[in-house]
């Protein structure tokens, strides 16, 4: 689907909100599914992403399935998350990939599944260009729209650990949590923090969303995934977890 998202995704942040206090060293996200979840969808793009609500193993899940199409959900973020809890977990299945042989052009621009972080817009450092159209799009919109994303995607090809620019937009960028067998869950644990420091060489701003989605219409071909328990944890809380095998994007 690419960067058109960021530039829209403010819309669906409306109502939305972490469960839990930021001042938590763990902060759950709430369940896959809930109506805290906001669909998002793109002018341009007639086709949707089905996302359907389902329990596996006991646990609430979101299974996407892409048909040649793209649509995202979007729940928001307290500011102050990151402050105490920096690592974003998830886990997550592709059930059918794809199979994109360059991910880092427009038309390769395709993943079976896709976990965004959204940051608030920060204008003391953005060209006089960018400020009036945001401005406009917020008159437009009647939210607030979000700057900088790191986006954490399952990849066809590029291995762990990986990085570039959005094909779509310059201020995303894509981290690559590697290419996986299909139909096994994966954890996942990211240092937000850190990787949006090493990808834009600063601090990150205050957080805005968390988005997931499974696309498939630059390349029109077919998708499915599931996501279930996304949650934030401080370092020392993860330092304690033995049940859980780290496989962050930061080396």
């Amino acid at each position: 689907m690419g960067g058109r998202q960021i530039w829209l995704v403010g819309i669906a942040l409306v109502g939305s909100a972490l469960a839990a206090g930021a001042a938590s060293q763990r902060i759950p996200v709430p369940p896959s599914g809930s109506d805290a979840w906001k669909p998002l969808t793109f002018r341009r793009v007639s086709r949707h992403t089905q996302y359907t609500p389902v329990v596996v193993d006991g646990r609430p899940v979101v299974r996407a399935d892409s048909d040649c199409a793209a649509s995202a959900l979007v729940v928001g973020v307290e500011p102050d998350t990151l402050a105490t809890a920096p690592l974003l977990r998830w886990r997550w299945k592709v059930e059918e990939g794809l199979d994109i042989e360059d991910e880092r052009v427009r038309a390769g621009d395709d993943f079976a599944a896709r976990v965004y972080i959204l940051f608030r817009f920060e204008p003391e450092g953005a060209s006089w260009f960018e400020r009036t159209r945001r401005r406009v799009g917020e008159k437009l919109y009647g939210q607030e729209l979000p700057g900088r994303a790191l986006n954490y995607v399952w990849s066809s090809r590029a291995p762990r650990g990986d990085a570039w620019q959005n094909p779509f937009a310059e201020d995303a960028r894509m981290v690559s949590l590697g290419p996986g067998a299909a139909d096994v869950w994966r954890q996942e644990e990211v240092d937000v923090v850190a990787d949006f420091r090493k990808q834009f060489g600063t601090d990150p701003p205050e957080p805005l969303g968390l988005a997931i989605m499974t696309d498939s219409d630059n390349s029109c071909g077919r998708a499915t995934a599931l996501f279930s328990d996304f949650h934030f944890v401080s370092r020392a809380d993860a330092s304690l977890d033995g049940d859980v095998t780290p496989q962050r994007a930061t080396p």
